[in-house]
């Protein structure tokens, strides 16, 4: 039997601040077999091609405090499936956009200081699921979208306002697309371009039973405190 605990976006250092103590009531309760990290780890804000804040943290110290979200994340989950995602891959798209060669860049391991239990690749298969950032699609059948186009089910991160399970049958198969929302903290600097935005972040992680979907959601009170108990 397979559990898998599918994570979503991060962004480290801007993640809610009960993310992690969710993530570990989580783990508790459903004993994940596989934890898949579906990409954007770390925003890297400081390296975007958009605006960015200039009061906000320079690109050396965005990333010190990003390591140590990522150290505790580390503690909690020593073994993951990660994917690679545009958030993470910041620093290397700069570097090729001003012809610096892979040569003289460190891989995700070295830069992020992950253990070796992690492993980045573009897309993991488990039980004939498709887990991936979902960078390229959009909109709230973003997830569907990219199993009817793949024809498998498939479970993506990256739409941050977007969160849930939609099915899509033929006369040979059924299947999912599943989005995992984020786990943001959309209130800090990084995310100002959300603020006027109607649809606001879904906060939550997902459980993949032998194929089957579940989303699990992090309740907030108006307080803003974490009040699901899993």
């Amino acid at each position: 039997m397979s559990r898998v605990l599918a994570i979503p976006d991060l962004q480290y250092p801007f993640a809610h601040p009960d993310h992690l103590e969710f993530l570990k009531a989580v783990k508790k309760k459903f004993k994940p077999t596989h934890v898949v990290c579906l990409g954007d780890e770390v925003d890297f804000h400081a390296l975007s091609q958009h605006d960015h804040d200039p009061d906000g943290y320079s690109p050396g110290h965005e990333l010190d405090k990003a390591l140590e979200d990522m150290k505790r994340l580390y503690d909690v989950f020593p073994k993951v499936m990660a994917v690679t995602s545009n958030h993470t891959e910041r620093p290397l798209r700069r570097a090729f956009k001003f012809g610096i060669p892979r040569a003289f860049l460190r891989s995700y391991h070295e830069f992020l200081k992950a253990p070796k239990g992690w492993e980045w690749r573009d897309q993991w298969k488990v039980d004939n699921v498709r887990y991936l950032h979902g960078e390229g699609w959009s909109g709230r059948n973003g997830a569907i979208n990219a199993a009817e186009n793949a024809a498998t089910s498939t479970v993506i991160g990256h739409l941050h306002s977007h969160a849930g399970i939609q099915y899509s049958a033929n006369s040979e198969r059924l299947i999912f697309g599943f989005n995992v929302g984020c786990l943001i903290d959309y209130k800090a600097y990084a995310f100002a371009y959300g603020k006027f935005c109607k649809n606001k972040p879904i906060l939550g992680a997902g459980i993949i039973e032998n194929g089957v979907p579940l989303f699990i959601p992090m309740l907030l009170s108006k307080s803003g405190k974490w009040t699901r108990k899993i």
